[in-house]
């Protein structure tokens, strides 16, 4: 136990000699600073050690050896004190040179050729210390020095017999050092790896941790989502049945007040006079425009539930249909300043669709065209494309903004100009983008302010739907 604690003691000392300074912050070099140190000191023990022994040995005092060993261990202090005050380059550098110099110097002040069996000690140190390079060009320098001592200056080579004691000594603590401070930075690097594996474990966890967290709230939004999801369908079901039941049984009696109006007015219940006529006639106006918003409903309530039927067949005539829907809208008109224009190319081929939503749509843009424009042109054009025909109807009304041109296409949503203009439901642009859409058309708008409104549709001479009835 006394000999485990006087182990710790002496490595607790070694280690507070050989720690890096404060200001050296990069890893690498405070760890080459350790080493430098610990060099330092092993080479300062072991040549003093060397020293008392050559003294001692030496009968007529101190020789060359001798002095060149106590030089060394001033300069070896020097730059061991160095290192210690964060100079860690500068003193392995010049601990490197002044090892090389002395093992050649120190060969030629003491006649001696011992001292270059120095030199492996020296390329350790180096190898250690100094980039490879560096020792690369130690070692060759080494060389041409030592074959120029052989030849130019001959020395005795017979040796001491404590020679090869201090060469062991200082070479095997330089050697213990290294691999001490190589068996320290295993250590180090183990203890980093085993700390970054601890905390990879616990980054793991936590991150396990919070995937499970964020799963279930996760699942838990989903299932509000659905739930949510859900509701809306139920209540949007809800609201298109009562819709389309009520929509039928106003429809029904709305049915039957305009015909007994206008049976009525005709004088079929007995005469009428002009006064009378005129009242049971505003009164089918008025019935009439309540059936159609009440249709519109309808038609609407059937897209949103996707119960709309649509009747495909391959015999719908353009520029029949066309013509017919300018009829319509002749009568729209009235006394209105407006001229119709027509604009229809010819041969076309026979369009699958079905020919009572087609109808529907043109008449829908028509009469907005009509509602709109109070004086100028309105013009309806049906011309030939490739695989489609493009159909248009274009006003001089009062325009629509770049910014109000995508709400038109919403339900019951109606731009400024519209309410101020015509009122309505707000559903005949929805409803017919819908139908083109349902026949695999499109349906747009161009439009500025003040320049008139242009919509344009597209239809396919086939139908992918086929021939027949199809729900959409």
């Amino acid at each position: 136990m006394e000999q485990l604690s006087a182990w710790q003691t002496v490595r607790s000392v070694w280690q507070s000699a050989t720690r890096p300074h404060t200001a050296l912050v990069d890893i690498e070099q405070r760890r080459q600073s350790r080493l430098l140190a610990g060099l330092t000191l092993a080479m300062l023990i072991t040549t003093a050690a060397a020293t008392l022994l050559l003294t001692f040995a030496s009968s007529s005092g101190p020789d060359a050896t001798v002095v060149v060993l106590f030089v060394a261990q001033v300069f070896t202090l020097a730059l061991y004190l160095m290192n210690r005050a964060g100079h860690y380059r500068l003193s392995a550098t010049l601990f490197v040179g002044f090892n090389f110099a002395l093992v050649h110097g120190g060969t030629i002040l003491s006649n001696d050729v011992a001292w270059l069996l120095f030199t492996g000690m020296m390329l350790l140190l180096s190898a250690s210390l100094m980039p490879v390079r560096i020792t690369s060009l130690l070692f060759l320098s080494s060389i041409v020095l030592q074959i120029a001592l052989h030849t130019l200056h001959p020395m005795r080579t017979e040796f001491s017999s404590l020679g090869p004691i201090i060469i062991t000594i200082i070479t095997g603590s330089m050697v213990l050092v290294f691999m001490n401070h190589r068996a320290g930075l295993e250590s180090e690097r183990r203890a980093e790896l085993s700390e970054t594996n601890r905390l990879l474990r616990e980054s793991e966890i936590e991150l396990e941790k919070r995937v499970i967290e964020r799963t279930q709230e996760l699942v838990i939004a989903n299932e509000k989502a659905e739930s949510a999801r859900q509701r809306a369908e139920q209540a949007d079901q809800i609201k298109s049945q009562f819709l389309a039941s009520m929509s039928h049984e106003l429809r029904t009696p709305l049915n039957a007040i305009l015909t007994f109006s206008e049976l009525m007015a005709v004088g079929t219940f007995g005469p009428v006079n002009d006064e009378q006529i005129d009242y049971l006639q505003k009164s089918m106006q008025s019935g009439k425009h309540l059936l159609s918003l009440i249709n519109d409903v309808l038609d609407i309530t059937k897209i949103q539930a996707g119960m709309m039927k649509l009747f495909i067949e391959d015999d719908f005539s353009v520029i029949i249909e066309v013509n017919t829907v300018a009829v319509s809208a002749e009568k729209l008109l009235r006394d209105k300043p407006v001229k119709l224009v027509l604009d229809i190319d010819r041969d076309f081929p026979p369009i699958a669709c079905d020919k009572r939503r087609v109808r529907q749509v043109l008449l829908n843009l028509m009469s907005n065209a009509v509602k709109f424009t109070e004086e100028g042109t309105i013009t309806l054009s049906a011309k030939k494309r490739e695989k489609e025909v493009l159909f248009a109807v274009i006003d001089t009304g009062p325009g629509i903004a770049p910014q109000q041109q995508g709400i038109i296409f919403e339900p019951f949503v109606q731009t400024e100009t519209g309410i101020r203009h015509a009122g309505g439901s707000g559903l005949g642009l929805p409803i017919s983008k819908r139908l083109v859409a349902a026949h695999q058309g499109r349906l747009w708008v161009e439009s500025e302010i003040g320049q008139g409104a242009a919509f344009f549709f597209t239809l396919p001479y086939q139908s992918l739907l086929g021939s027949g009835e199809h729900s959409v």
